[in-house]
């Protein structure tokens, strides 16, 4: 991934998104913060969406695991999943602290470690698709132009460069996926389900509320499914590299074969 690229990208991303704010503004809608099930325990407030963050932070201690796990060999995907699995367990504190009192200013404490989650994956995905480890000054640059586009939101009020960054990167996984050009093409795939049906969860929350009679809103379902998505990232990361079952590796230069620099 070479850094001159990646730069160029991030300046585009904020460029696409002013041009796009001008043709089509997209703000943060106020109904955005009425969700279905508002139910307490005690003294916690919407607690079915509160707790279900448990399974995104069983998700990320999961992943924490794999990341202690290979710290001594560190494989590939090894950044990229060091700044997954850490944003994971952030967004389960961010999300449960936004969902105790849904705000506007709570809902930044949300989506900044979620942009977290997203500069791992995209780099994650990188690496399927190069066979190449993604260096830290490069992560460092997606780990910081990845929250700036929740800054961007709260300083012009537009969500563009946010919605590209998550959907426009799902998009990139779907199509990369699809083509079969990554390595683990199976576990991308449970990746784009579970983070698909979360998004279907997300925008039917209060039909689900209904259809279930009060048991359970959309929205709870999401936080279910989107934890099922960051426990994937595990199988992605232990997907075995095409290269391996042919003749020629794909290994970038100067890695030997114990994965360390020679």
């Amino acid at each position: 991934m070479k850094t001159s690229r990646l730069l160029t990208g991030s300046v585009l991303l904020f460029v696409i998104g002013a041009l796009l704010q001008l043709i089509w503004p997209l703000a943060q809608a106020a109904s955005y913060h009425h969700f279905a099930d508002q139910r307490s325990l005690g003294p916690l407030h919407n607690a079915a969406d509160v707790l279900s963050n448990l399974v995104i932070l069983a998700a990320g201690l999961l992943a924490i695991g794999w990341v202690r796990r290979h710290a001594a060999r560190q494989p590939l995907q090894f950044p990229g999943m060091v700044v997954a699995a850490f944003g994971l367990v952030l967004t389960a504190f961010g999300s449960a602290y936004y969902h105790m009192t849904p705000t506007d200013a709570t809902l930044v404490w949300d989506r900044l470690p979620m942009t977290i989650v997203f500069a791992g994956i995209l780099a994650m995905l990188w690496t399927s698709w190069s066979g190449e480890r993604v260096g830290w000054p490069q992560l460092l640059i997606l780990a910081i132009v990845s929250p700036a586009t929740v800054g961007y939101w709260l300083v012009f009020n537009s969500l563009w460069p946010y919605a590209i960054l998550q959907f426009g990167g799902l998009m990139l996984i779907v199509g990369m996926t699809l083509t079969r050009k990554v390595d683990g093409v199976f576990a991308w795939s449970l990746v784009i389900v579970f983070y698909g049906v979360a998004k279907i969860f997300e925008s039917l929350d209060w039909q689900i509320w209904e259809l279930t009679h009060h048991v359970i809103a959309g929205h709870a379902l999401k936080h279910v499914s989107s934890g099922l998505a960051g426990a994937s990232m595990i199988l992605v990361a232990n997907a075995t590299p095409r290269a391996a079952a042919g003749s020629v590796s794909r290994r970038p230069a100067g890695i030997g074969h114990s994965g360390s620099p020679r």
